[in-house]
């Protein structure tokens, strides 16, 4: 019976033997929670702080101030450039000799509020709670901010941590990368030492950007004239509210509606003998608008007809869009009678030259599934100070494309009126790295090595500062990934948490075994 007993001891030592090593094949790789890598909890205390912080874009003020004294209190060496932050933190034991890492990410955020919701977005921060799942603003009243508040503070816990291994860091915050670029394009050549970026301003997790879209915009503005209100003239006041909106240059391929477009497509239809009072709708030109109304003096022998067509068409919409935009509301009603209104002239040119300019994919890629090679987003329209402005943001992967789909928008109001004046500003171009290069492959061996599975590489029609860095520093190498980030720019924005665990990991995971040089 003893031999027995041996046998049976020897066989089971064995196959525990065989499954350990199995488990640890490299087909079975050890994943990140088997690293005893450090915890990511202060990576949410740092991204609560960074909310409470006011931040639209070129208001980053106060996230100057939060970023060096952040710096000084823990003994980092930081510098300060325009409003462009740069922290550094000396290598953890035995890293001395590895290569700086530059992480990246920018400070501003767009500002969306619900409609009817009254925040001072350049006094007040935001507010954001969490379902077990997404964090989100409280009550969904507010765009969150993730973009790029999640990418910054995961960078604020490294400089943090004293667990962190990693070599020497540089860690930039630049400003207003959401409207104009403004903080990279204003970087003093040279004023980066480090050759290898880490952007973390992706939003979505498991992936890794191979590549943006470049974009130029546009403003047409006209100075118009008023002139006493009509007689026999009734004022409507139209509303269109209730589209889901979001990034101009990813939830665009959703084919989904923009309020300013569907109230200007009506009202295109309806210009002869037309009055504009009032028209305001949007926020920025990198955000699909999703509310709009105007003001509008109408024939009385036209009241009723106008009416009826307004609910045809938008219940026609409504049907269209059922999909993308579910909560797509319209209203009418009878307004009171101002006492001064636009001219007709001008109030046509406006009118047109809003429903004449494309809207959303205007070419689709013919290499990248569901990917525009152009579009064009209305983001913003108003009337202040005597001028009419409108915003646009035209986005392109080929320069010359982009170029062209301007100058469509910019003979839409040419065509409309003379006075126009429709001006292309802040262009950059398309982020194209080479996606064999050392970092892309140590970057994607990485994350299989720890995840199991490998990342996806994905280009994108959103644009990332690293189109600027690669023009600066052409021998710099860029890596893009981040969280996963739903409905961005938009009141439903919000960010995964496991998500969050796992981009805190693959970073971590990145910076310690950053030897392959």
């Amino acid at each position: 019976m003893q031999q027995y007993r041996t046998f049976w001891l020897l066989l089971t030592m064995m196959l525990l033997v065989a499954l350990t090593a199995c488990t640890n094949s490299d087909d079975n790789p050890v994943g990140p929670s088997s690293d005893n890598l450090p915890s990511d909890e202060s990576v949410l205390h740092f991204f609560k702080q960074i909310n409470a912080v006011p931040r639209p874009s070129q208001h980053e003020e106060a996230m100057v101030s939060y970023l060096a004294d952040f710096a000084k209190e823990r003994g980092l060496e930081y510098k300060i450039d325009g409003k462009n932050v740069i922290i550094y933190k000396d290598a953890t034991s035995g890293m001395e000799q590895v290569p700086t890492v530059i992480l990246q990410g920018h400070t501003d955020m767009v500002c969306v509020a619900a409609d009817g919701y009254d925040i001072d977005f350049l006094k007040q921060g935001i507010e954001s709670e969490s379902d077990g799942t997404y964090i989100h603003s409280k009550d969904y009243l507010t765009s969150l901010g993730a973009d790029d508040g999640i990418g910054v503070a995961i960078i604020l816990a490294i400089l943090d941590s004293r667990e962190v291994v990693h070599g020497p860091l540089e860690c930039i915050f630049t400003w207003d990368e959401e409207l104009d670029f403004s903080g990279v394009y204003s970087l003093p050549p040279g004023i980066l030492k480090g050759r290898y970026l880490f952007n973390i301003d992706w939003e979505t997790g498991g992936e890794m950007c191979i590549g943006t879209a470049g974009g130029v915009s546009i403003d047409a503005s006209l100075e118009y004239t008023t002139t006493a209100t009509p007689a026999t003239y009734v004022a409507y006041q139209l509303a269109v509210s209730g589209i889901t909106g979001g990034h101009s240059g990813v939830n665009i391929n959703n084919g989904g509606a923009n309020a300013i477009k569907l109230l200007a497509d009506f009202l295109a239809t309806q210009a002869e003998g037309l009055y504009l009072v009032a028209i305001s709708g949007g926020s920025f030109s990198n955000v699909i608008a999703s509310s709009a109304k105007a003001t509008v003096l109408v024939p009385l022998s036209r009241k009723d007809e106008f009416a009826s067509q307004w609910n045809s068409i938008m219940s026609d919409a409504q049907q269209h869009y059922a999909v993308t935009d579910p909560d797509l509301l319209y209203a009418i009603e009878v307004a009171d009678m101002p006492d001064k209104c636009i001219v007709e002239a001008d109030t046509r040119a406006m009118i047109m030259g809003l429903s004449r300019a494309p809207q959303g994919v205007v070419e689709w890629s013919t290499t990248i599934d569901n990917m525009f090679e152009t579009s064009n987003n209305v983001g913003a329209v108003s009337l202040k100070d005597g001028e009419f402005i409108a915003e646009y943001l035209v986005r392109g992967f080929v320069n010359e494309k982009v170029n062209s789909l301007a100058n469509e928008v910019i003979a839409a109001y040419d065509c409309a009126n003379t006075g126009f004046t429709a001006v292309p500003f802040a262009p950059y171009s398309s982020w194209n790295p080479d996606i064999n290069s050392p970092l892309m492959n140590y970057a994607q061996r990485t994350y299989q090595q720890y995840f199991g599975n490998p990342i996806t590489l994905r280009k994108v029609g959103g644009g990332l500062e690293l189109s600027v860095f690669a023009e600066v520093y052409p021998d710099m190498q860029c890596i893009s990934f981040g969280p996963t980030i739903l409905d961005a720019h938009s009141i439903n924005e919000r960010v995964d948490i496991n998500s969050i665990h796992d981009c805190w990991r693959y970073t971590l995971c990145l910076l310690k075994d950053f030897t392959f040089i």
